[in-house]
């Protein structure tokens, strides 16, 4: 049987969130140090009470990019370039 398309875009974002994840963790606690995990809860929407329970390495994909989005100038600009 074929795989559909919303098979293909979600094995795409599960494959994005675990490539993602591992770095947003460690470029995040480099910055903050003992604080990262309350600094990245900080910048989580308050509705998101999901990931908001959780290390932020098991946040979903869009909570991880919108960690980098908000968080780019102190933390991943600095590795990562425009």
């Amino acid at each position: 049987m074929a795989i559909t398309n919303q098979e293909r875009v979600g094995k795409a974002v599960d494959l994005l969130r675990a490539g993602l994840a591992p770095y947003v963790e460690r470029e995040f606690a480099n910055a903050h140090k003992d604080k990262a995990a309350t600094e990245a809860k900080r910048l989580l929407p308050t509705e998101d009470r999901i990931n908001g329970t959780r290390a932020i390495s098991q946040w979903d994909a869009a909570a991880l990019l919108k960690l980098m989005w908000d968080a780019w100038n102190e933390v991943f600009g600095r590795t990562l370039g425009r």
